[in-house]
């Protein structure tokens, strides 16, 4: 009797954990489709806030590059206005924001895509000396310094991605500055070692004007400051840690922090590059006595007046049309060196426009000058037949290597 008790105990035991069993399952599942339903949400809500991001950069850059383009021209054009402080004012108001732009840009693609960065060459000595000019003026009505320093053994002319290197040491220094009252930045660039064709290189930036307590030490890399100090800060931001990080390891570079309170602090920005052979870069200087004949594609007047007169006066024989369908006829009726093709235009865009030039065209190369951030256009600009592109507002002397490197090719 004692066992059919026993049994009839154990089935009841069995049942309920089968039913616990069943209901725990059940809840489970619930949540996980809960959960899946929330990261669904969570991830479409992230796809666009980065389409706005990217939407929105590419309306910033376009004016930006109207403004940086025409004040490069006024200067270009009226030497005697380079020491105006106004212009000075609108070229360093100009360079900042374009970083502060790609601060944001770096942000929305950190976490979904890949930075591959693309070398050329480029003279270091001028970029280390035009970062320098571009803090000058904000420094003019204030007790501190910047200063530079570069060393004499450093070759001039390397091979690395200017842009990236640009946007790494301006938030650096901009971040000295802002630690920095009634004293004094130095801003050295050294060779510390070479091997072969490879520089070791170190761009240090040391700032001695206040102590920098340890809360402040941890703000210089903290994903954003709060806004309690956005109003006190000399520029207005600190360089964003993962941002620069991000970006050095994109480089193979190295961020390094030394912090001594009674003398300020001292960081660097530690990376290897190579010396481009001289015979080289010799090779890819365009001719300066053949007009190279360029069709220039652009909706905004005022960005094709800008490329018109930057490549005008390097000898180039501009023309300039304003949509994608008047330069599918320009292109089959004219022989043209090098197209420059805007990317985002109504009706038809560059994209499509190059598309149709390659039905006839195959071999004219067409550059992509777009506001776009590229990471998201990349298949496209291949599987259309672009063959390189560059960011807006571009700098004259990238424009000039990128035409060089393709007319030459």
């Amino acid at each position: 009797m004692i066992y059919y008790i026993i049994g009839i105990l154990l089935l009841f035991v069995i049942i309920y954990l089968s039913y616990r069993c069943l209901t725990l399952s059940n809840q489970l599942n619930n949540k996980n489709n809960e959960l899946n339903s929330l990261l669904d949400s969570t991830e479409k809500k992230v796809q666009i806030n980065q389409e706005f991001i990217s939407s929105l950069n590419q309306e910033l850059r376009t004016p930006l590059y109207g403004i940086m383009g025409l004040t490069n021209i006024l200067v270009n054009e009226h030497p005697e206005l380079e020491s105006n402080k106004n212009l000075k004012s609108l070229k360093f108001s100009g360079d900042y924001l374009l970083t502060l732009i790609n601060n944001v840009l770096q942000i929305n693609v950190l976490d979904s895509e890949e930075i591959v960065p693309t070398k050329k060459p480029f003279n270091l000595k001028e970029l280390t000396q035009n970062i320098i000019n571009s803090f000058s003026y904000a420094i003019e009505n204030s007790d501190n310094s910047l200063d530079l320093e570069f060393d004499p053994d450093l070759p001039e002319t390397l091979n690395g991605n200017p842009g990236i290197l640009s946007q790494i040491l301006m938030n650096l220094i901009s971040n000295a500055l802002r630690f920095t009252r009634n004293g004094n930045v130095l801003f050295s660039v050294q060779l510390i070692n070479k091997k072969g064709n490879l520089n070791h290189i170190s761009f240090k930036v040391t700032h001695d004007g206040n102590e920098v307590s340890k809360e402040d030490e941890k703000s210089i890399y903290q994903e954003f400051i709060g806004i309690e100090n956005v109003k006190k800060a000399y520029l207005g931001t600190s360089a964003n840690s993962t941002i620069v990080k991000r970006l050095a390891k994109s480089l193979n570079g190295e961020i390094i922090l030394q912090n001594n309170s009674h003398s300020g602090s001292e960081y660097a920005f530690v990376i290897d590059m190579e010396t481009i052979n001289p015979n080289d870069e010799a090779s890819q200087t365009i001719d300066s006595g053949t007009k190279q004949r360029v069709l220039i594609v652009d909706d905004n007047k005022l960005n094709l007046l800008v490329a018109d007169k930057i490549l005008s006066k390097e000898n180039f024989e501009c023309t300039t049309i304003d949509n994608g369908f008047d330069a599918i006829e320009l292109a089959k009726d004219n022989s043209y060196d090098i197209i420059l093709m805007d990317i985002n235009m109504p009706k038809l865009n560059g994209i499509g426009t190059t598309k149709r030039i390659r039905e006839f065209d195959s071999k004219t190369p067409v550059i992509a000058l777009t506001a776009v951030d590229v990471t998201q256009l990349n298949r496209q600009i291949i599987q259309a037949g672009l063959n390189d592109y560059i960011l807006k507002p571009y700098d004259k002397n990238i424009l000039l290597e990128m035409i060089q490197k393709h007319v030459r090719n």
